[in-house]
């Protein structure tokens, strides 16, 4: 095709964008820009440039004459701009945004050798590369660059593209016929490439003209058309489209409705024109069409439900997984189903129809889905088992239906899907029966819903004898690496979830009952074997004991058959297997309260759990049985602070003897469950033993704090070599300690000299303030140990109540104030606004927050003294904000009344501007915050004294900082700022724009236009009307998200019609 055959693109369009780099990186850019060749505006210049460029990325090893693509390229004898691959790569991504590139690609596209030097011939694969090239970068501009040509040149473009899809389909048919491989990928891309520009210019009569100039005289093409057709609702449903009118788009795609019958009809015709069981290339397009129309494109269902297509893909169905195009008949049966579901006015007939002919796959000993089954067809069964449970969940409403319909024997199929052996298959039913479940329990009334229960309960009963096989562990699971028992882990949580879900339909007992019977026969069955047997087949007794503990809690406290039988069971199971042992304590651990109403039972199981600590695999399940065991029963106390006192003394020793880890050492992890259960032991103990004398009291604590207090004591000297993780681990324990060590609380009814949980604190964070703080200094700016303090303090405060922590309230600002200006670590910022929370309210203590919050301040606006400081510490960013937004809610009058305020808000017009999630929340959190306050004050009928200050006062500040502020909310909306948090949540760009436009919207609308300049009239006019209106907040987020959508699609045209100066040549 000749230059001539394209207007010329508009003159202002000739130098677009080169690449795709956000505005806030032009530096980068332009960097990267210097290093490779001018693109030129003459397609004679630009098409040797390209075909050296691809020749070099894409056969850099070609023998080629550098010196004549050397003068080709710079008119002189210099090296060649395409020596190294990296810089023909990016030259050809930024060619692929200019105007020029139409051209090109068309010839590029050509069959015939353009290759211009005599003495070059062009390697075949090069030839396929350089064409699907050309092919991906005119999809790429059908979809988004359109707007560089002049609407008057679209048919030209689509004529010339439909002439090259003819050329390249029927050259793929001959290679087929010459035993060379077809260039099918070309094709198609092709296909999408003329869909998309379809779409842009509105070309309503696209399918029968195709039919009329393309597959009339080239019935051959048949399955490349028919793959087109199938790109064309794919195309209009794109979200990267960019077109000139958005109204366009609903209209095509309106149109394409319309259009059905005519897809359907020629899908008919390529059905009845050919034997598709042997042409399987056209029964795959003729499938693949249909799956996208009826996927994007709302068909009316009648047309569906009287095509013959429906008959010959359940002809295809029926064949098995042998008949080609049966993956994709089933996935066309799996759309359709989803797509028209039984609860959906109109699909009436559709349903009829599909129904029997669904049923005859599975139903019978001689149905296709038995003999996949009988034959182990694993595609087969997957197919079956996908269109089974499909048409389950579509078609729920017929199950749960009042009217008798034979419900059961769908319900029946899915059930024999579930049967299947392959676990991966099997899984497949699971969301089935999830929605099933929660259909019957919503169903009204309640003794309808029964009946239905009652109806489906021999099912639902075979269901979990199902699950529970399927919860086995596969032979030689000890032989699996970790990340395939993870992947096992998480097929039989699934699985146990379903287990839990029928308990909720047939109650606790019932399938507690069923599950225990079945563990008892296993029981049996392996008692039975050979001494030497025993241990290897352990599977199923560990599959019943999971799916035991996962129903716990629909199991009542006083059931007294299959609970009795378990936990006699677990002792005498065999210790060498951990798998086994691991799931045996957590089921010890979900029984708990059953335990607590039963001591008897747990008396040999507590050493069972303790020597599961010294079993690596099991030590995590043993630990958190333990917490468990010792949070609902009450008679532990001395027996879990032994175990406890073990534990310490092992890691004791293992830190005395320097011998490099060979003795048992708990996890941390793990020893802080343990540990969090002794103290909720000690803690029943003390409660239910009122009469306990102060000394023994005092006994049990320092049995468990002294041990922590005297690891930290020989970690503070500067000599002691501690590392951070140990220090860290030490005041883990600690935290601990304070969280649920749970003494009573400060009363009048308690007896002097009882120690209260207030008193206990107080005096340890006092005995230990000094040596945490040495312990801290050794390493101040280690964000896991400051993280770990700052847990502490918080835990500490909260534990004891703010009232009574008093005392060391002005020690622990210091020490925050200090260590935050030591270490610049947001932890410390946190912090403060724990201190906040707790103690802003209080008159008394308003000023001392103020200080606190000044100080801090001071040390943040000192570091970030330019943008890089901010982008360097986004977490530093969104504590600081979020400390902010908390003096603001709880003591507003100090910060609100200083100039600190002005300060604050200069910094959030920064902070704003931070492509980093969290920081960018804390900012709008404390604007938000900020606004919302003054608009608090504004909607009182009367103000005190100070009040009225604090109303001046802001609004004021308001106007002297809120222009910029307000500039970068718009230019967030334009997309020219980050945009992460647009209308959700506690602090949102609208949520500040709706506060502001309440509280003060002559001064918002006249600082938002001038930035919106840029905006699309029509979206901008809506916009600033909406805040003009004062719509509701549910509207004006409405409103903001349908503005910031059409800027976004504006801001895509403008990148693809823009200029980029020194480009051309």
């Amino acid at each position: 095709m000749s230059a001539n055959n394209f207007a010329q693109p508009h003159q202002q369009q000739q130098e677009p964008q080169l690449s795709q780099q956000p505005k806030h990186r032009p530096h980068q850019q332009q960097q990267q820009l210097q290093q490779i060749l001018p693109h030129s505006s003459d397609p004679e210049q630009e098409l040797p440039r390209v075909l050296l460029a691809l020749q070099t990325v894409y056969a850099p090893n070609a023998s080629h004459n550098p010196s004549v693509h050397t003068a080709i390229l710079t008119g002189s004898g210099g090296s060649s701009p395409f020596s190294r691959r990296d810089l023909a790569d990016r030259y050809l991504t930024s060619f692929q945004r200019t105007p020029v590139a139409w051209i090109v690609c068309d010839r590029l596209l050509s069959t015939a050798d353009v290759m211009q030097q005599p003495q070059q011939i062009e390697d075949s694969t090069l030839r396929t590369q350089r064409q699907f090239f050309a092919a991906q970068t005119l999809h790429a501009k059908c979809r988004c660059d359109v707007l560089q040509l002049p609407p008057s040149s679209l048919p030209s473009l689509r004529d010339s593209l439909l002439r090259h899809f003819i050329e390249h389909a029927s050259d793929s048919i001959r290679a087929t016929l010459e035993n060379r491989p077809p260039n099918r990928p070309l094709v198609t891309r092709l296909g999408m490439t003329i869909a998309s520009l379809a779409v842009q210019m509105s070309w309503i009569t696209c399918l029968s003209d195709v039919t009329e100039n393309v597959l009339k005289p080239h019935p051959e093409l048949g399955p490349y058309v028919l793959e087109f057709f199938r790109s064309i609702p794919e195309e209009a449903d794109s979200d990267r489209l960019v077109l000139r009118e958005e109204e366009d788009l609903w209209a095509y795609r309106d149109h394409l409705r319309n259009s059905a019958h005519v897809v359907l009809g020629l899908c008919e015709h390529a059905v009845r024109s050919c034997d598709v069981n042997k042409d399987v290339a056209t029964a795959e397009a003729v499938l693949s069409c249909m799956q996208s129309w009826i996927r994007i494109v709302d068909m009316e269902p009648g047309l569906l439900e009287r095509t013959m297509l429906l008959p010959w893909m359940f002809d295809l169905l029926v064949g098995g997984s042998t008949n080609g195009g049966f993956e994709m008949a089933v996935d066309v049966l799996v759309e359709l189903l989803r797509t028209y579901p039984s609860d959906r006015r109109g699909n009436e007939g559709l349903v009829r129809v599909i129904i029997p002919r669904v049923m005859a796959l599975g139903g019978g000993d001689l149905s296709p889905f038995e003999k996949a089954v009988k034959e182990e067809d694993e595609d087969g069964m997957r197919g079956y088992c996908r269109i089974f449970t499909e048409m389950g969940e579509s078609y729920l409403s017929l199950i749960l239906s009042h009217e008798e319909m034979n419900q059961q024997s769908l319900v029946e199929l899915v059930l024999r899907c579930s049967a299947i052996p392959d676990k991966e298959i099997a899984g497949i039913t699971l969301h089935f029966w999830y929605r099933f479940v929660i259909g019957l329990e919503d169903l009204e009334p309640y003794e309808y819903r029964q009946i239905r229960i009652d109806s489906f309960a021999p099912q639902l009963i075979r269901l979990l004898s199902i699950c529970t096989h399927l919860l086995r562990y596969p032979a030689g699971v000890d032989d699996l690496s970790p990340d395939r028992i993870d992947d096992i882990e998480g097929v039989r949580f699934y699985f146990a979830d379903t287990i839990e879900d029928c308990c909720r339909l047939l109650g606790g007992e019932i399938v507690l009952r069923n599950t225990g019977d079945q563990l008892q026969e296993e029981c049996r069955r392996v008692t039975s074997l050979p001494q030497e047997r025993q241990l290897s087949d352990w599977h199923g007794i560990e599959a019943f004991l999971y799916a035991i503990q996962a129903i716990s809690m629909y199991v009542p406290s006083d059931e007294t058959q299959m609970i009795p039988f378990v936990m006699n069971l677990i002792p005498q199971l065999p210790t060498q297997v951990p798998l086994l042992r691991a799931t045996a304590c957590l089921t010890v651990g979900k029984y708990a309260a059953w335990l607590g109403l039963h001591p008897e039972s747990l008396q040999p199981l507590l050493p069972y759990l303790a020597r599961g600590l010294s079993i690596p695999k099991c030590a995590s399940a043993s630990a958190v049985a333990i917490r468990e065991v010792c949070e609902r029963c009450q008679c532990l106390g001395d027996a879990v602070l032994q175990l406890y006192d073990g534990i310490v003394a092992a890691r004791e020793q293992h830190r005395g003897s320097n011998s490099g880890g060979d003795e048992f050492v708990l996890d941390l992890k793990n020893e802080l469950e343990v540990l969090e259960g002794v103290c909720k032991a000690i803690s029943h103990k003390l409660k239910d033993d009122p009469s306990m004398s102060p000394d023994i009291i005092s006994g049990y604590i320092n049995r468990l704090a002294q041990p922590v207090i005297g690891g930290l004591k020989a970690m503070a000297p500067p000599e002691n070599p501690a590392s951070p993780k140990q220090i860290s681990s030490e005041i883990s324990r600690l935290t601990v300690l304070v969280q649920h060590l749970r003494l009573p609380r400060p009363s009048p009814q308690l007896a002097p000299g009882v120690l209260n949980r207030s008193d206990f604190i107080l005096s340890l964070m006092q005995e230990t303030w000094s040596i945490l703080d040495a312990v801290s200094q050794k390493y101040p700016r280690d964000f896991n140990c400051a993280e770990k303090l700052c847990r502490l303090h918080k835990h500490a405060l909260r534990e004891c109540g703010a009232a009574h922590y008093t005392p060391m309230l002005e020690p622990l600002i210091e020490q925050i104030v200090k260590k935050f200006s030591q270490s610049f670590l947001s932890p410390y910022i946190y912090l403060s606004s724990v201190c906040i929370c707790e103690y802003g309210r209080v008159p008394a203590h308003s000023q001392q927050m103020y200080d606190m919050v000044a100080k801090i301040s001071s040390t943040v606006f000192y570091a970030f003294r330019g943008t890089d400081d901010f982008i360097a510490n986004p977490d530093v960013v969104e504590e600081f904000f979020f400390m902010a937004s908390k003096m603001v809610y709880y003591c507003p009058g100090p910060l609100i009344q200083s100039n600190l305020l002005n300060s604050m808000l200069q910094c959030a017009a920064v902070g704003m501007k931070l492509h980093h999630r969290d920081a960018n929340r804390g900012t709008l959190n404390f604007l938000e915050s900020l606004v919302s306050y003054g608009l608090k004050l504004r909607s009182k009928p009367s103000l005190d004294v100070v009040e009225q200050a604090n109303r001046e006062a802001l609004e004021r500040t308001i106007y002297v900082e809120g222009q910029p502020l307000v500039a970068n909310l718009a230019q967030s909306l334009l997309g020219d700022l980050p945009l992460y948090r647009l209308d959700s949540g506690s602090g949102s760009i609208a949520g500040v724009l709706f506060f502001l436009n309440k509280l003060c919207p002559d001064l918002l609308m006249q600082w938002i236009q001038p930035p919106l300049m840029s905006a699309p009239d029509h979206a901008k006019n809506v916009f600033l009307g909406s805040l003009a209106n004062q719509v509701d907040r549910d509207d004006f987020n409405s409103s903001v998200r349908k503005f910031t959508s059409v800027c976004e699609r504006s801001r895509k045209r403008q990148g693809n019609t823009g200029e980029e100066s020194g480009n051309t040549r």
